[in-house]
């Protein structure tokens, strides 16, 4: 049965608590939660409605965001004031008494600010739900075959493999110190529209996947090493392109959500090499965001690992695409690979989308490195919707290098593409772009094809070089 997602809504506020103050900064985990792969299933489906969105205030959609805007403010200052504005005792700490009224005040608006959330994910659902019913009933009276498109994806993981023979479970959250390999099929459903990853739905009283309507993880076989190796090197031989598309997920993603969106990318962008696929042990659970942060630190090595294991097979160009906390892990380990000065030539494009990095941080360990890397075209893909990495801003304290708001982070040698025109706050909270923004599939395939910078694919140009940024609609 394939995971069904619950909405944000319904998790118990009281683990909203975690601020400053007590050093368990919550509100980015539970913005995070659902910004990965776990909204992405709603937009997916069709009508009816689910009946968490029944009840929701019936305000337009500019009152819900000009809330929601004055509640992140509010919030941002309380964090940042550290006592929120609270009176002092004689010795300049806070008194207890309004040390809880702090921390009460917070808790309010972030109930307050997560629930705004919820109501603008409704409003906007209806409308989705109403397009991809409609489709569904233009492709049935078209007369249209129903069918399954079949993609086979090899992996890497340092997850620990489990006894289980169901797809889904081979692999769970616990690390592992070895590099496991081996080959996923993903069918995806003739009626798949790009950017969607259709998905059962719970209140369509969907329990179990149709290959005909849902993309499937049909089958996942654990493969040694060496085996792995050589079925990847034999299977090159008969395709077209010797390219890897390799995609490196980010937090609160399962090894099955990896697949299937790994599957989804390389259909979408019509890729016309290997897909390949980097899982590193992310719990796949909304409140486990540190845990993650700590999963992807202790999987650098592992990265680095894989990288001098594919550099032994007959791959032409690779084509790295990382999300979100993904980044950490993949220009950590060529940070690393730089200062040894240890070849990355095969490395034909480092895109970096929605990094969760500090900004500061890329900006003075981690860019210099990246920009060193001999023929390989840096691409950053930033937005100002994206709300989850500006809750991740608000937690961590810095800005974060792929969002906008106050700036968009440009770098020499890098090309920064403002998506916030493509990435809007439908799905995900703005954070998934990547995978569900037509406009940003498009420009990803064209880099792809034709390697011409942003300015030859079309895109606007903003301000002027050496700080010119590129923006795309």
């Amino acid at each position: 049965m394939t995971r069904l997602n619950i909405p944000v809504r319904n998790l118990p506020f009281v683990l909203l608590l975690g601020v400053r103050l007590l050093g368990v900064p919550l509100l980015g985990v539970l913005l995070l939660g659902a910004s990965e792969f776990g909204a992405n299933a709603v937009y997916a489906q069709s009508a009816p409605m689910p009946e968490e969105c029944r009840d929701t205030s019936t305000e337009t959609l500019p009152a819900l965001t000009t809330r929601r805007q004055r509640l992140e403010r509010d919030i941002a200052e309380r964090t940042a004031s550290g006592q929120g504005g609270s009176e002092r005792t004689s010795n300049g700490t806070a008194s207890p008494e309004a040390r809880a009224k702090a921390v009460a005040e917070l808790r309010a608006s972030q109930e307050q600010l997560l629930d705004v959330l919820f109501q603008i994910d409704c409003a906007t659902a209806a409308a989705r739900a109403s397009e991809a019913l409609e489709r569904r009933r233009s492709a049935r009276a078209a007369g249209e075959p129903e069918r399954v498109i079949e993609v086979i994806t090899y992996y890497a993981t340092n997850r620990r493999q489990s006894s289980s023979t169901d797809p889904r479970e081979v692999y769970g959250r616990d690390l592992d110190a070895a590099l496991h390999y081996g080959r996923a099929t993903v069918t995806i459903p003739s009626s798949h529209v790009p950017g969607e990853l259709e998905l059962p739905t719970l209140w369509k009283l969907e329990r179990d996947a149709d290959p005909n309507k849902h993309f499937v993880l049909k089958s996942v076989v654990p493969l040694p090493a060496d085996g792995a190796r050589a079925e990847i090197a034999e299977r090159l031989t008969r395709m077209s392109s010797k390219s890897l598309l390799m995609f490196v997920h980010g937090y609160n993603v399962s090894f099955t959500d990896a697949a299937l969106r790994t599957a989804q990318l390389a259909h979408d962008l019509k890729f016309p090499g290997m897909p390949f696929f980097y899982s590193w042990p992310s719990a796949a659970k909304a409140l486990a965001y540190w845990q993650d942060e700590e999963a992807a630190q202790l999987s650098e090595l592992v990265f680095d690992k894989l990288l001098d294991d594919l550099s032994q097979l007959p791959i032409g160009d690779i084509y790295i695409v990382a999300h979100s906390m993904g980044n950490r892990v993949v220009t950590g380990a060529l940070r690393g690979r730089v200062d040894r000065m240890e070849k990355t030539k095969r490395i034909r494009a480092l895109l970096l989308a929605a990094p969760d990095i500090n900004a500061e941080l890329f900006r003075t360990t981690i860019a210099p490195k990246l920009a060193a890397m001999q023929g390989t075209q840096t691409t950053i893909y930033a937005s100002s919707s994206d709300l989850a990495l500006r809750a991740s801003k608000i937690v961590h304290g810095f800005q974060r290098v792929g969002e906008t708001v106050g700036g968009v982070f440009i770098y020499p040698g890098f090309e920064t593409i403002d998506a916030s025109g493509a990435a809007t706050m439908t799905r995900a909270y703005g954070h998934s772009y990547l995978m569900d923004s037509s406009s940003v599939l498009k420009d990803i395939q064209a880099l792809m094809e034709r390697h011409v910078a942003a300015k030859q694919r079309g895109l606007s140009e903003v301000g002027t070089s050496p700080n010119a940024f590129y923006r795309l609609q």
